[in-house]
């Protein structure tokens, strides 16, 4: 089941890789607007997430704006909710996404290095 444009092809090419390094051209528009304001939402950084907002406002729109921290938020509680069940890949996906996850880094993801990394534990 494929949920609204999600089964839409897009041939363009990005670099997903960017986005585990996090710096870099990933060929997503405004990528280092999008990924500051998921960064300092996901690591709690209120202050600075204030001012992100009006200039990323500015440079995506208000809505494209808050569809970023949407998105954010809830792949932030998704992963936590997967993570805490151990919910692993369908069987289906395992092969159809092993370059992807190669290229990104994903199976080198250490949950506790993301904790130290975004000091969440104390944030909570």
């Amino acid at each position: 089941m494929l949920l609204r444009a999600s089964g839409e092809r897009d041939d363009r090419a990005y670099e997903l890789s960017a986005v585990t390094r996090g710096h870099g051209d990933s060929g997503v528009p405004h990528s280092d607007t999008i990924r500051a304001l998921t960064e300092a939402t996901v690591a709690n950084r209120w202050d600075e997430l204030a001012g992100l907002r009006e200039s990323a406002a500015t440079v995506l729109g208000e809505q494209a704006m808050v569809d970023v921290l949407t998105v954010a938020a809830a792949f932030n509680g998704i992963t936590r909710v997967a993570d805490a069940t151990g919910i692993p890949l369908d069987d289906n996906v395992v092969p159809a996404t092993e370059e992807l996850r190669a290229a990104v880094g994903i199976d080198r993801f250490d949950y506790h290095e993301k904790t130290a990394r975004y000091d969440l534990a104390a944030a909570s």
